[in-house]
Formats: C-alpha cells, sequence, structure tokens
C-alpha cells in the first residue's frame, strides 16, 4: 500500500485518487454489511454493450453490478431479466454520488463511458 499518497489523500485532496479511495471505502463498508456482496453467487445478467451481474445470497437484499467497458456512453441500456424488478436502488457509482431520488428503471439505464454502478433491491420469492 502506498501509505504516504493515502495519507496525503486523507488530508482534504479531492482529486481522482482521493475519490476512488472513497469509493473503495463504501464499497468495503457495503461489503461488509450485506451478506449477498461477501457471500453471495454472482451471476450473469444479459446486458448488451455492457457487462451485468447479480449478486445474491439466501433471502437477503439483492445487488446488481452494470459496467460500461467501452469509451461510448450507453443511453438506453434496457435490463430485462426474470430475475430482475423494474426498478431498483442506485448504491454507487463510480462518475457521481447517488441523487437524491435514488430510484432507477431498469429498462432504461443510462451509463457514461467507462462507468460502474452498484444497484440493489429487496428479495423477493
Amino acid at each position: 500500500m502506498p501509505w504516504e499518497l493515502i495519507e496525503g489523500i486523507q488530508k482534504g485532496d479531492n482529486s481522482t485518487e482521493a475519490q476512488l479511495l472513497e469509493l473503495c471505502r463504501r464499497l468495503g463498508a457495503l461489503r461488509v454489511q450485506e451478506r449477498s456482496l461477501s457471500l453471495g453467487d454472482a451471476e450473469a445478467v444479459p446486458a448488451g454493450s455492457a457487462a451485468a451481474f447479480l449478486r445474491s445470497w439466501d433471502k437477503n437484499k439483492r445487488f446488481l453490478v452494470v459496467l460500461n467497458p467501452g469509451d461510448q456512453p450507453l443511453p438506453a441500456l434496457a435490463l430485462q431479466d426474470p430475475r430482475l424488478p423494474p426498478q431498483a436502488t442506485l448504491q454507487l457509482s463510480t462518475h457521481h454520488p447517488p441523487p437524491a431520488e435514488p430510484h432507477v428503471e431498469l429498462g432504461a439505464l443510462k451509463l457514461r463511458p467507462y462507468e460502474g454502478l452498484l444497484l440493489s433491491f429487496p428479495y423477493t420469492p
């Protein structure tokens, strides 16, 4: 670990490295809290030009990871899979903080170039 860099970042730096460190901290905290992220299975979800997978564990909250690996935006990504509800809650984004209204329609997702999203939704039998 580059401890000197991390110490500098923690002193209020607003650089890309500081934002990445904060994202890693938030992901780590979620992983500790949510069994689906720490113990769960990962299953691929059809996502066209994007990559997506579903994390689930027993009857716990489900998590959907959606990644745009390309350098072009994906303005109208439609995730339609029987395992997915119509809406999910945006937990994290690599590009911006969660909006005030974090509910997103899975049938009309928009991703920026190289963006990753972590979405959640409750377990339903």
